[in-house]
């Protein structure tokens, strides 16, 4: 449902969000997502297992362990749509691991570096944390944060501090996208950015 509404939520805590055009999914598990024009995580939203309510011009849905009550009133609707969805198979392909993999074999692409050669994989940075692959150029260590699909804000914050605690180091994040937030940041802090 595409609809202009205003949301009230009460539950672990509370927030309202003011009248405005909003999509609206319902699903029969019981999920129910409000997205708004930006992101693609839902500005409000329940978890499976939640019973909706349409009312007059009020959907309300509840979650009862928690307690959550999240109701929207409907102002203006411009489309609802029923639609079925099935299971179908899925096949993830690109983990975690095999990107890494990738990162490996392109090493002198992703780091922009001919001579680079490969220090290691999950090496611990000094209580820092873990860096994903760690390379050498030139005798100056490049420590590359691999993320399986979309690179945002918390990526290059992570990725600053396991820069922060190599001194003298430079960063990659290798992604399948990144956020407009993270490229801006990422080239800010002289990140190299590369998309897989």
């Amino acid at each position: 449902m595409n609809a202009k509404c205003s949301i009230e939520y009460n539950g672990r805590a509370s927030s309202k969000a003011s009248e405005a055009w909003r999509l609206i999914i319902i699903k029969p598990d019981g999920s129910l997502l409000v997205h708004s024009n930006e992101s693609y995580q839902p500005l409000n939203w329940q978890p499976p297992g939640s019973r909706v309510y349409i009312s007059g011009s009020q959907i309300i849905a509840i979650r009862h362990r928690p307690h959550e009550v999240l109701k929207i009133t409907l102002h203006e609707v411009a489309w609802v749509e029923v639609a079925i969805a099935s299971e179908g198979e899925f096949k993830l392909q690109g983990s975690h691991e095999d990107v890494k993999a990738w990162v490996i074999r392109n090493l002198s692409r992703v780091t922009n570096c001919p001579n680079a050669r490969l220090v290691g994989t999950e090496v611990p940075l000094n209580g820092h944390g873990v860096a994903d692959v760690v390379a050498d150029c030139n005798e100056a260590r490049v420590i590359i944060e691999v993320k399986r699909g979309i690179v945002d804000l918390n990526a290059v914050s992570q990725l600053k501090r396991y820069v922060d605690a190599v001194p003298g180091s430079r960063g990659v994040l290798v992604g399948a996208w990144f956020t407009s937030g993270a490229v801006e940041l990422a080239r800010e802090l002289g990140f190299r950015i590369v998309e897989y």
